[in-house]
């Protein structure tokens, strides 16, 4: 019985000592990628993307050119297959569908909080208290690659894959909960392109549809008594 006593302790113990190696592992790699996205301040980059469904079939792709300047402004364009600019000001996101003329507006911080464009454009993101993360090994050496999953459960997806050559961004891999996959690859890096301060303003087209999401919420928020 004493025999049997100290082997299951010895159990115990060597599954506390893994779990806790495990842990101190993860928070090292979210320390690690914390350094990695507090090097990108400001960015330019093409890129090309695809989306595959669970059978890893192309359903999508795409390319264009994505600009970053931290905290909360970017600009994503699509110039093929089809025409779209994606802005974000600081406030306000910006939808502008080009081949049907048609802009969609909506608050920046309700748009991107769950999703995978919070850890890129918030001025700080708290990686090892918000997502779970581990070091990926590529299998080539000037590559480092981090995998991360969300501990909100309103997430948009449930596995996000960065990879790094040095502090360059070079790839994205986004998993959703419908069984889709993004995958984006960055090209032509610049990580100072040195944008004036109205490089992010957007202005909307005369004649084009405006679909207004942030009045919407205005208007069904609860109004104060007389």
């Amino acid at each position: 019985m004493k025999f049997l006593y100290q082997q299951t302790a010895k159990i115990i113990v060597l599954c506390f000592s893994i779990i806790f190696s495990s842990m101190n592992a993860y928070a090292d790699a979210a320390h690690k990628l914390e350094d990695k996205l507090s090097n990108i301040n400001s960015y330019r980059a093409n890129f090309t993307q695809e989306i595959r469904d669970e059978f890893n079939t192309v359903l999508d792709s795409s390319s264009g050119y994505f600009e970053l300047q931290r905290p909360k402004l970017f600009r994503w364009v699509v110039s093929d297959p089809y025409e779209q600019e994606i802005v974000a000001d600081g406030q306000n996101l910006w939808q502008f569908d080009r081949d049907i003329e048609q802009i969609n507006v909506s608050d920046l911080d309700e748009s991107l909080e769950t999703t995978p464009a919070a850890i890129l454009t918030k001025e700080k993101v708290d990686i090892v208290d918000n997502y779970n993360v581990a070091e990926v090994a590529t299998g080539k050496d000037d590559i480092t690659a981090f995998q991360l999953s969300s501990r909100d459960e309103q997430a948009l997806f449930e596995r996000l894959l960065i990879e790094f050559n040095g502090d360059d961004l070079v790839a994205l891999k986004v998993s959703d909960n419908l069984g889709q996959t993004t995958i984006i690859d960055f090209s032509e890096i610049n990580l100072s392109p040195g944008f004036d301060e109205k490089h992010f303003q957007f202005e909307a087209p005369n004649g084009v549809d405006i679909i207004d999401n942030r009045k919407k919420v205005a208007d069904n928020a609860p109004q104060e008594a007389m």
